[in-house]
Order: C-alpha cells, then sequence, then structure tokens
C-alpha cells in the first residue's frame, strides 16, 4: 500500500477464516459472486435474465422497479471483468485505507446511484438503458487518482501518473461510447468521474475545497471593506453638513433654517443621543 496517514476507520467489517475483510474485498465478491449466479441464470432462463437486471428508467420511473438502480453494476461473463476487479481492487484499497470504510461505502454506493438517477432524468429527454459497472469502478480510479496524481502507474507498459491515465482513459471510453452512439454509457462515465473526483475532494484530498472557501472569505472580506468605507464616506459628508448648518445658525440664527436644514439637525441630535446610551 502508498504511505499516507490511514483513517481512524480504516478497519475489517468482519473476520473470514482468520483473515480480516475490509470493504473492498467485500465489494469484490459480491462482484464474483453476482456475475456467477448471472451466468447460470443466463444459461437456465435465457437472456429474460438480462431483461431482469438492466438498468431500463422507463421501468424504474413508471413500475416503480428501483433495484434496478443497483443490479445494473452486474458483471456479464468476460475478460474485462477481471481487469475491473483487478482495478477496484488496486485503487480501492487506497481509497479506503485513506478515507476509512464508511466513507468508502458511501462513496461506491454514489457511484452507483447517482450516475442511474442522472440517466434516468436524461431518460425523458431520450431513451436510454445500461448494464455493466465499469464506469462505477473507473469512478473509484478517478477517486485514487484524485488522492495520488503523481504515483506513476505501468499499465501496457506504458507509464504515466495516475492523473495521467485517468484523463488517457476517459478521453479512450469517451471516444468509444462515442464513435458507438453509447450515450447511456457515456453519461455513466463522466458522472462516475464527476462523483470520484468531488467525493475525494470534499473528504479534503490536496486542499480539498479550501480554495472556494478562501474565495468567497476574500470577497465577503472585500464587501465588507466597500461598506465600511462607504459608511465612513457617508458619515464624513453627514458631520461636514452639520457643522455647515451650525455656522449658519452662528450667523444668521436658528429662524434662517429651512425644513431640510432643521431635519438634518434633528437626526443628527438623535443619532448623538443614541451613541451616549451606548
Amino acid at each position: 500500500m502508498l504511505f499516507h496517514e490511514q483513517s481512524e476507520d480504516y478497519r475489517p467489517l468482519f473476520w473470514l477464516a482468520g483473515r480480516p475483510i475490509y470493504a473492498t474485498a467485500l465489494l469484490i465478491l459480491l462482484h464474483i459472486v453476482a456475475c456467477v449466479v448471472t451466468a447460470i441464470c443466463i444459461s437456465v432462463l435465457g437472456g429474460s435474465t438480462i431483461e431482469a437486471i438492466a438498468l431500463y428508467p422507463s421501468d424504474v420511473i413508471y413500475r416503480g422497479e428501483i433495484w434496478r438502480l443497483v443490479s445494473y453494476v452486474i458483471f456479464l461473463p468476460s475478460i474485462w471483468f477481471v481487469f475491473a476487479m483487478g482495478f477496484l481492487y488496486f485503487a480501492g484499497r487506497e481509497v479506503e485505507q485513506f478515507v476509512g470504510r464508511k466513507t468508502f461505502l458511501k462513496l461506491y454506493a454514489a457511484l452507483v446511484i447517482i450516475p442511474a438517477l442522472v440517466l434516468c432524468a436524461l431518460s425523458f429527454v431520450f431513451p436510454t438503458e445500461h448494464l455493466g459497472g465499469s464506469e462505477s469502478v473507473f469512478g473509484v480510479f478517478v477517486a485514487f487518482a484524485t488522492l495520488y496524481p503523481g504515483f506513476v502507474l505501468n499499465i501496457w507498459f506504458v507509464n504515466l501518473t495516475a492523473k495521467g491515465w485517468a484523463y488517457v482513459l476517459l478521453g479512450i471510453y469517451s471516444l468509444y461510447d462515442l464513435a458507438g452512439h453509447e450515450w447511456p454509457s457515456m453519461v455513466l462515465l463522466w458522472s462516475c468521474a464527476i462523483v470520484g473526483y468531488l467525493a475525494m475532494r470534499l473528504s479534503g484530498a490536496g486542499r480539498g475545497f479550501t480554495w472556494l472557501t478562501d474565495w468567497l472569505e476574500e470577497r465577503r472580506g472585500r464587501r465588507l471593506a466597500r461598506e465600511r468605507d462607504f459608511k465612513v464616506l457617508k458619515d464624513t459628508k453627514a458631520t461636514e453638513s452639520i457643522d455647515e448648518i451650525l455656522d449658519k445658525i452662528s450667523k444668521h440664527g436658528v429662524g434662517s433654517l429651512n425644513a431640510r436644514e432643521r431635519a438634518a439637525l434633528e437626526k443628527a441630535r438623535t443619532n448623538l443621543l443614541k451613541r451616549d446610551q451606548r
């Protein structure tokens, strides 16, 4: 594992045969079991199995089949499933160690459910459907790349930083989906990338979102400074106006004041009494 400060919540979910089972290992185990069960069901029941677990937004919205918001991440048996589990194991355990098991499980749930909800919302614009959890696993990798952008990875005999590989894979998969008009896959891909990135920033990776809070605080300071300067300028003008009125009284008497000057003098007297009471 990489060297970093370990979360206090990084501990096993349970122990199995004397070995600790962490959240990442549990997710991989569940994916494997789901893949095996799905393969058996397809061999017995045929294509109806895929129709039962795929994400069909219309069925979620109009029939209330909310399990599709989760079941769509089940992988079908393929070599890509092996690669996906490898990515999940490598990136997932590092992210889990940094944020802890509870936050990591919440992250994975968000990577599954939030993009599915986005896809359901877009179904009102164009029909969509999807099956497979590669995008959610990619979201975990983006989270890892956000934590360790400079960590060098050797993939396909090419050395790139984790940040570089995140951009490369995002670009390759986006072009692949674009060429095949796989709009649902592209929506899920970018949604998972955004969720993975934002989740780590909120967890304090890098500077977190302190740049945003610093910017807001700076704006607030500038606004208060402008208000203070305006108030000082206003008080200065008011003082000068009162001095002119008092000078007029000393030269021509109170009867020489017009209605506006009398109102200004009365207002200044009231403000002075309030200050004395404080």
